[in-house]
């Protein structure tokens, strides 16, 4: 890409001083709004005061009633696995937690200040800065850097007097804090910055993830090392810079190291959406709540509507911490007005290729935001990951089971990891806020996950004073390594050098009347089941909190709860297998390979649903799932990236049907379903996971005709769906991947 005009600092003027400068503490009163907050809150105080022995009361009750239903209740308490089912027994630390502190380290000195783009807009940047880089005379000692793109505001500024409550006073990252605390700690400097359209910077969002962006980030490296800066290098920076973020802002922090600036020397991307449509959009039906809550969200926060967030979200907040003065801020508030309305392009969106018109006034799709194939000329014609994997930077990648972007890393790392290479994918949530425990209740994270990205960094990027003892273990070998954490039975962390771990393959189970069987001996001659019509219900065969909930709503524990009911009234279908005798582990995605015959419907959904029946025969755990509509069943062959994830069949002659479909979603496509009495076949794709099963457990399947509580209704469903075959002429497969000394089953 090129930067022929490096950024530079802002003119100096009361509404944007000169560059990064030292911010002043607020004092304690500074704005009319904090003695409406003040007084309202003291209000509250009152009448908290005069219920509280209603609320203890309320409460002791409440305890009571659960602990009785524990007592009562056949078996969760008594789990011999519930003790160790804990993320943060990671054999690479001596105990659990390492998360971060809650506030910056004593002596963290923070700087403020707009940093001017190459076209003009204003970004706004905090420089946190360790006491390791402060010198006693107002010097600088130089660190390396580490440098995060903040679509969801680098820091919030809060209210007197809860801000003398929360990191001294100083503006503090509800997302980020503890691991930009944890790097602190470590000596490094952490440079966080809005991204143009967000919190306190100026200009719009023409699109997410735009080109402008990444070359924003490109020139706010520049500016921290000295490249067309009269100035030089920065005096806190010794040249040294490393990449890091979450969820969006990983994908600001691969997409600028793909560029190879030779400043950069690791990248650290957790919850990296790499396929937008397949995440989103999975089997091609649009993930309408988590897009409509997103787009929501950053509504509210790109014009600093606070009440909008919650209604005594103003008490305590004041919004996106200044980078200057408020005047400024809300200049660049206001500028945001102009950002791109995702939701309305999205709702126009029917095919993977269907252009859609941004900010800028140009058209794109979906496939340009997808990172392993899509060329982009700053990168001379390769793609995202391909480039990022060409700069050999040391890379780690951090996804969870409950989350979407799980088959992004798996992917990624099969195809294109090299050395230094590091892929964790832990039992979470999006965000990594939670371990869903899925066979137990869900609690939060206690793997040390900043631990792990501080020593990550420090492996790489290390420094006179701050240089590890001893090389952590799990970074020892300069191979790629995978360390993933099996859910279930048993559960504990793995490691592999490869992705799939060896000696997992596919087995097939057929559908049979209500039954899952290993061997195709026990099919009927002529059998099906049609599929129940479409009733958008919005929780048809669960409730509780699902793991789409909680990518917006990260403090929602995720509960799957089964809803018996659904089968039984005939609005979904389940299929068990017999009692499995030993545990059995599967590892990977699951394929689900269906042969229907139409009805009168031209087009219908398939929800299905990877379960686990437990050996008390209580109620279906939930697992995983995958989806698609029929009319987007049309198939081609599937990308490297996809086959290097994913295994092979145990049963060569049937492998095909096994194989993780890559289906096109392109328009011309798109296919409806055959005349009726014809048949079809139409094969799905689970999210990728990795659970083992009970001994003593049943491995079931739930297939729903939609899920209206999270994605769009089809349209062209019916009420007269197509059938199901599971007979010896027309077969229906679930394949599982699977450990191989189990395959005996």
């Amino acid at each position: 890409m090129s930067r022929a005009r490096g950024p530079s600092l802002i003119a100096g003027s009361d509404e944007a001083p000169e560059g990064v400068h030292p911010t002043n503490k607020a004092s304690r009163i500074s704005s009319p709004g904090d003695v409406v907050a003040l007084a309202a809150l003291a209000c509250g105080g009152v009448v908290g005061l005069a219920l509280l022995p209603a609320i203890l009361g309320v409460r002791c009750v409440r305890g009571l009633y659960q602990a009785g239903k524990k007592i009562c209740s056949k078996d969760p308490v008594l789990d011999p696995d519930m003790a160790q089912d804990c993320d943060g027994i990671w054999p690479f630390s001596e105990k659990p937690g390492g998360g971060g502190a809650q506030q910056f380290p004593e002596g963290t000195k923070r700087l403020a200040g707009y940093v001017k783009m190459s076209d003009g807009v204003r970004i706004a940047v905090d420089v946190l800065l360790p006491p390791c880089a402060q010198g006693a005379d107002g010097t600088f000692h130089p660190v390396p850097c580490v440098v995060h793109m903040a679509r969801y505001w680098r820091a919030w500024e809060m209210r007197w007097p809860i801000r003398e409550l929360l990191n001294r006073g100083e503006p503090w990252d509800f997302l980020l804090g503890p691991w930009k605390s944890a790097l602190l700690e470590s000596g490094f400097a952490v440079v966080s910055a809005d991204v143009r359209g967000a919190g306190a910077s100026g200009g719009v969002q023409s699109v997410v993830w735009s080109p402008r962006e990444t070359q924003d980030t490109l020139e706010l490296i520049d500016f921290i090392v000295g490249v067309n800066q009269p100035a030089g290098r920065q005096p806190w920076s010794d040249g040294q810079v490393a990449l890091f973020g979450v969820s969006y802002d990983a994908g600001a922090a691969v997409r600028a190291a793909a560029h190879k600036h030779p400043a950069v020397k690791a990248v650290v991307a957790s919850f990296l959406f790499g396929d937008i449509w397949r995440e989103l959009f999975p089997g091609g039906i649009m993930n309408r709540w988590f897009l409509q809550s997103w787009c929501n969200v950053n509504s509210r926060l790109d014009n600093a509507r606070l009440a909008a967030i919650h209604p005594f979200s103003p008490l305590i907040m004041k919004g996106a911490a200044p980078a200057s003065s408020r005047k400024q801020l809300s200049r660049c508030v206001s500028e945001h007005r102009g950002n791109w309305d995702l939701m309305s392009a999205a709702g126009s969106i029917k095919a993977i290729d269907d252009p859609v018109a941004i900010g800028s006034g140009e058209t794109m799709t979906c496939q340009n935001l997808e990172l392993f194939a899509n060329p982009l000329p700053s990168l001379d014609g390769k793609a995202v990951l391909p480039a990022l994997a060409a700069s050999q930077l040391p890379t780690l990648l951090i996804s969870g089971w409950a989350c979407v972007t799980s088959g992004t890393a798996c992917a990624a790392f099969s195809a294109l990891a090299g050395q230094h290479w590091r892929l964790l994918l832990g039992p979470w949530n999006h965000g990594g806020v939670q371990h869903v425990r899925y066979c137990r209740e869900t609690k939060l994270l206690k793997f040390p996950k900043a631990k792990a990205v501080q020593e990550f960094l420090l492996y790489h990027m290390p420094r006179q004073g701050f240089a590890q003892s001893s090389v952590p273990a799990w970074l020892a070998s300069p191979k790629p390594e995978v360390h993933f954490y099996v859910c279930g039975a048993s559960p504990a962390w793995q490691h592999s050098t490869e992705w799939p771990p060896k000696n997992v393959v596919k087995k097939q189970l057929w559908l049979s009347t209500s039954q899952l069987t290993w061997t195709k001996d026990d099919l009927e001659h002529e059998g099906s089941t049609q599929l129940p019509k479409a009733t958008a219900s919005r929780q048809l065969v669960w409730g509780g909190v699902s793991r789409y909930s909680a990518m917006i709503r990260m403090m929602d524990l995720v509960r799957y709860k089964w809803k018996a009911s659904a089968v039984a009234k005939g609005r979904a279908l389940l299929f068990e297998t017999s009692v499995c005798p030993t545990t059995l582990a599967v590892i990977g995605s699951a394929v689900l390979t269906l042969r229907l015959r139409s009805s009168k419907d031209q087009d219908a959904d398939i929800f299905a649903y990877l379960r686990e029946r437990p050996p008390d025969g209580g109620d279906l755990v939930y697992i995983t799932e995958g989806a698609l509509r029929l009319s987007y069943r049309r198939e081609e062959e599937a990308p490297d990236h996809e086959k290097a994830a994913d295994p092979h069949s145990s049963d060569s002659s049937m492998a095909s049907f096994g194989v993780v479909p890559h289906h096109s979603y392109r328009r011309q496509d798109i296919q409806m379903l055959p005349a009726e009495g014809e048949t079809t076949t139409a094969r799905l794709k689970f999210f990728p996971v990795a659970y083992r099963f009970r001994a003593g457990s049943k491995i079931a399947l739930v297939i729903a005709p939609d899920d209206a509580a999270h994605y769009a209704p089809n349209p062209l469903a019916g009420p007269h769906p197509p059938f199901i075959c599971h007979s010896t002429s027309e077969q229906s497969m679930l394949w599982l991947p699977i450990k191989e000394q189990q395959l005996s089953l």
